[in-house]
């Protein structure tokens, strides 16, 4: 799989949204999250990578979960 330096971007975001090192406010922390998994699904789609959009959509799931029962 080729890395591309958008992937990685979209990944970070992910990463910064999760993260609690430096925290964020709650929105921006879930917008984060949510558009980064929305930008890597698109990504998965348009190379046809079936299996990254399959971890990417279980992950998205797992983690807004986790940010909407996040105090």
């Amino acid at each position: 799989m080729d890395l591309d330096i958008f992937l990685l971007t979209y990944f970070f975001m992910v990463f910064l949204g999760l993260q609690q090192l430096y925290r964020f406010d709650k929105k921006t922390n879930n917008a984060l999250v949510l558009f980064g998994n929305i930008l890597i699904i698109e990504h998965s789609i348009i190379n046809a990578n079936l299996v990254l959009l399959i971890l990417t959509v279980l992950m998205m799931i797992a983690q807004l979960s986790r940010l909407y029962y996040a105090d």
